[in-house]
């Protein structure tokens, strides 16, 4: 598919925007909010180019879906903002379908990321044996006591926009209709 055919003036945009997104949130663990406000601005100019006067009703729809969805996630520190923010920056210029389809697959990825990140990372490892022993023991004991982490140590950074890439890539151009 992407061989055969070049890229749409909206795909080359949001792609690049998403690349920069990357390196920022690998380098720093943070995406700038130029960087967002810059592609939701596309979004929206792109939005209305293609659809006129609704494409500001699907541009809206659009940004609101991940931050109405992705709100719990927000709430437990499961997601940062940036991760939201870069979400609804993404689906500014994409349809809803493909929006949907770029959400499951970049939290599909992130599962096999997370995965592959705790086999790598020796001090996560340590901290889960720990967080089962001390589950076993409380169940078997039947006496809750405060849960203690072993070492403060510095962890790896998660880089989100990475799977949010991926998902988009993949909701682009290996869509799954459901």
């Amino acid at each position: 598919m992407i061989g055969s055919a070049q890229l749409s003036l909206r795909d080359t945009l949001l792609f690049g925007l998403l690349s920069v997104a990357v390196w920022q949130d690998i380098r720093s663990g943070k995406v700038s909010n130029r960087l967002i406000a810059t592609g939701l601005i596309l979004g929206f100019a792109l939005q209305v180019r293609e659809h006129r006067i609704w494409g500001i009703y699907y541009f809206l729809g659009n940004i609101s879906i991940p931050v109405i969805l992705l709100y719990l996630l927000f709430l437990m520190r499961v997601l940062g903002a940036g991760d939201i923010k870069l979400f609804s920056m993404t689906g500014g210029m994409l349809t809803i379908g493909e929006l949907y389809r770029c959400m499951v697959y970049s939290f599909i990825a992130a599962g096999f990321g997370a995965a592959l990140f705790l086999v790598c990372d020796r001090q996560r490892r340590r901290k889960m044996r720990h967080a089962i022993r001390y589950f076993r023991y409380a169940v078997r004991t039947l006496r809750p006591e405060p849960y203690k982490l072993p070492e403060k140590t510095v962890q790896m950074r998660f880089a989100f926009a990475v799977f949010i890439l991926f998902g988009t890539f993949a909701a682009l151009y290996f869509p799954v209709q459901v």
